[in-house]
């Protein structure tokens, strides 16, 4: 006889938790700093800026604050030199899938699991990496912030995704990288568990029901809700 089965489904962030977006992201925004002379510390880049929807403002400001009195271009041409600096970074070279990836999505699907997608990034975006890794097909929704009023940190992403899989929000496992998904998913109901990347390992993952040092050292079937556990 199979064991009980704790979730009927779970929700996959799509950035630094299938794709590792992230470390690109902060090589673009620390290639900004450093054509004016400046450094940028990953914690500050961690805390102010990953996975937070007001994060490229707040990062402004801190180059504004580093910068101290220098003239800068306003924000919306900060913005534009940001995103051509994406374009060098944010290419197949540096946005590369994530270790475990396929053998966790065959393994969850093996298992009867409906999988989805929960994604505050617009959906041409999460579309281009889930065709180019081919990953589209493991998933039975996908919802992006083009498809909501209101992204990460609120539940919305996450309460549409177990509305789209028809699942009760408390029968979803979500798997998140940031603090601001993790909240995101909680905030909906869901179990959650933070895989957080190497740069962002040293925020605080306490809401999470469990932290795992990476994708495939989590069992997806397993986890009980309310069971807080780490992963060394």
């Amino acid at each position: 006889m199979l064991p009980a089965r704790h979730h009927d489904a779970v929700v996959f962030d799509l950035d630094g938790t299938l794709i590792d977006s992230v470390r690109p992201d902060f090589l673009a925004c620390t290639a900004l700093f450093a054509e004016y002379g400046l450094h940028l510390p990953h914690g500050v880049w961690a805390a102010e800026v990953c996975g937070r929807p007001e994060g490229y403002p707040h990062l402004f400001a801190v180059l504004r604050r580093c910068r101290d009195g220098g003239a800068l271009p306003g924000d919306d041409l900060l913005r534009q030199r940001l995103a051509a600096l994406w374009e060098v970074f944010m290419t197949p070279e540096h946005v590369r899938l994530l270790p475990g990836v396929r053998r966790v999505l065959e393994g969850a699907r093996a298992a009867g699991l409906r999988l989805g997608v929960a994604s505050s990034s617009d959906r041409r975006w999460v579309w281009r990496w889930l065709r180019h890794y081919g990953l589209g097909h493991y998933f039975d929704t996908v919802v992006t912030g083009d498809d909501v009023t209101r992204r990460k940190p609120d539940p919305e992403v996450y309460l549409a995704a177990a509305a789209a899989l028809a699942v009760e929000p408390a029968r979803c496992l979500a798997v998140e990288d940031s603090v601001t998904g993790v909240t995101a998913a909680r905030s909906a109901g869901m179990t959650v568990v933070a895989v957080p990347t190497a740069l962002t390992r040293s925020l605080d993952y306490g809401a999470a029901d469990e932290i795992a040092r990476d994708l495939s050292s989590v069992d997806l079937t397993a986890l009980e809700p309310g069971k807080p556990t780490r992963t060394p």
